[in-house]
């Protein structure tokens, strides 16, 4: 099973192209792992969803860090119809689906603790 995701940046400033582009810089890492194309509107992402959903965190973290406000509008897609599993797109995190519910919400959030700090403030409004 492979995901995608069709996302657009949209800084709140003058710098919005700077932003938008070192932001997907932070994309740069996952490459090899997720087919990733950019044109000028939006960027494609496909790939595993627990390699596709770091990515996200990190292109959102990196526009977020410029201390402006930023919106990230993703479209989420489990496949796309009539498009192959490509080798890059296989996972083996849905592969056993009749573990307990209980052990994958145990590993979820131990996944979710083990997330590096992106150094962002939470502010509760």
């Amino acid at each position: 099973m492979f995901a995608g995701a069709q996302v657009s940046l949209y800084p709140m400033t003058d710098e919005f192209v700077d932003v938008i582009l070192s932001s997907i810089g932070a994309l740069d890492p996952w490459r090899d792992q997720l087919r990733i194309e950019t044109d000028d509107i939006s960027t494609l992402i496909v790939g595993p969803p627990e390699v596709l959903f770091p990515a996200l965190r990190d292109l959102y973290a990196t526009a977020a860090a410029a201390g402006t406000h930023v919106v990230l509008r993703a479209t989420l897609s489990r496949g796309c119809p009539g498009e192959p599993d490509d080798p890059i797109c296989q996972t083996g995190a849905l592969a056993n689906p009749s573990e307990p519910l209980a052990m994958r919400q145990k590993n979820a959030l131990a996944a979710t603790a083990a997330t590096p700090d992106k150094g962002q403030i939470e502010l509760m409004g």
